[in-house]
């Protein structure tokens, strides 16, 4: 019964996390990373990229017309080696410098979410925000923003399309590194199969109220709760748990 109730927990923090990426295009792992980690640090990252594939592929074939693979490109070039040096990374890191990295990490995305930072949608950029996701996203399941970044002045759905294709693509690629370090166990999937129900309704509701819910007020609510849950997870990385 105790491990229903926590699969059962797990479910209902993705669902969340699938809800707000759904509605702005990013944001999943920045909500569920840290709650996640507070009920078992083995759950992050393998079963947040698992489920992340999912929503991706959800998401993708939702705003497939707006989809493009050009720019992507270069950000695909950058993810693999970004990929590879968190793989190495996995292979050393301890759960209280996972904590430290995790709420390091959704402060830094909080941070560069209000800054309004000016980055060129360029391939240099893109190959960078690809390389830098690459080693976040692997290591901690938190991707988005360096992506979110270079993107950020596109049309809301073209956004969420190229995020979405790209998070396709970057979360095989972590699965796969995180597989060689055995990070990846049939546990987790598991885990992230009984979440999928969650997944899809979170998803299903978030098309729905995409057009009635002005998206700045959800990033907004968004921003607090990763703010807490970063202060927190950082937190309690520092003092040793």
């Amino acid at each position: 019964m105790a491990d229903l109730s926590v699969s059962f927990a797990v479910a209902v923090i993705l669902g969340l996390g699938c809800f707000v990426q759904s509605l702005i295009g990013f944001g999943m792992a920045i909500v569920a990373a840290p709650l996640l980690l507070m009920i078992d640090p083995k759950l992050v990252p393998t079963t947040i990229s698992m489920v992340g594939l999912t929503l991706a592929s959800i998401n993708a074939w939702q705003y497939r017309h707006q989809l493009s693979f050009r720019d992507l490109s270069w950000a695909y070039l950058g993810r693999v080696p970004g990929t590879m040096l968190a793989g190495a990374i996995m292979l050393v890191v301890t759960t209280q410098m996972l904590e430290i990295i995790i709420g390091t990490a959704v402060l830094l995305a909080v941070f560069a979410s209000m800054a309004r930072l000016n980055i060129a949608p360029n391939r240099l950029n893109f190959f960078i925000a690809g390389f830098t996701s690459g080693v976040m996203g692997t290591t901690t399941s938190i991707g988005g923003p360096p992506m979110a970044l270079v993107l950020q002045h596109a049309e809301v759905n073209k956004m969420r399309a190229c995020l979405a294709g790209y998070f396709v693509i970057s979360c095989i690629l972590s699965l796969i590194a995180l597989g060689a370090t055995d990070y990846l166990t049939w546990w987790h999937v598991q885990q992230a199969a009984f979440a999928v129900p969650a997944v899809l309704l979170a998803t299903w509701l978030a098309y729905r109220v995409a057009p009635k819910v002005k998206p700045v007020l959800v990033r907004r609510a968004m921003l607090v709760l990763c703010t807490l849950a970063g202060i927190s997870t950082l937190a309690r990385g520092l003092l040793g748990g």
